[in-house]
């Protein structure tokens, strides 16, 4: 009986039981489809793109008075395509799609937390055929101690951020000529 608990316990930990955090039914290769676009924005009519299907950057020059974006073709390796792939199905995107993570859907009780700027995101990916879509915004950070799904969420953000901004692409675009407030 005692190895029978423990047993469960192990397969518990691996599954992502217990833990609040959703277990991916992604296949563990890559499949031959997939395909990620990863948006964010302050102002929607700029917005950061990553996307390997269309092979597009896209950077928000946060200028109101000029030239509001800039992009680039985007180039990515098979070996950056398949971490990318591994982090999706780490942080179990494809379990994340059924509401925004934002902080109206993510608070327990009722207390509701305000950023400004509020910066949107939307990650749209294909694998296997089907298509996904999880969308939230910069709220989501603040329940990631609290929410399996928020940090599973944020933790992508945060991979995509990174990628995003250190990619040669990005670098070769001209500098933002402001900030939001």
């Amino acid at each position: 009986m005692k190895k029978i608990a423990i047993l469960a316990l192990m397969l518990g930990l691996l599954t992502g039981c217990g833990t609040g955090r959703a277990a991916s039914a992604l296949p563990e290769t890559m499949p031959a489809d997939f395909e990620i676009r990863y948006e964010n924005w302050v102002d929607a009519d700029a917005i950061n793109i990553y996307d390997t299907g269309e092979k597009l950057l896209q950077k928000d020059l946060v200028d109101p008075d000029g030239q509001r974006i800039a992009q680039a073709e985007l180039i990515v390796s098979d070996e950056t395509k398949q971490d990318i792939y591994a982090k999706v199905r780490a942080c179990a995107l494809d379990q994340l799609g059924d509401e925004k993570l934002t902080s109206e859907n993510l608070t327990i009780d009722g207390t509701q937390v305000g950023v400004s700027p509020l910066r949107e995101y939307e990650i749209t990916f294909t694998a296997n055929g089907t298509t996904y879509t999880v969308t939230g915004d910069s709220t989501a950070q603040s329940y990631i101690r609290q929410n399996g799904r928020a940090a599973q969420f944020w933790e992508f953000m945060q991979y995509m951020e990174e990628l995003y901004h250190n990619s040669p692409e990005y670098q070769s675009l001209p500098e933002a000529v402001g900030g939001y407030d």
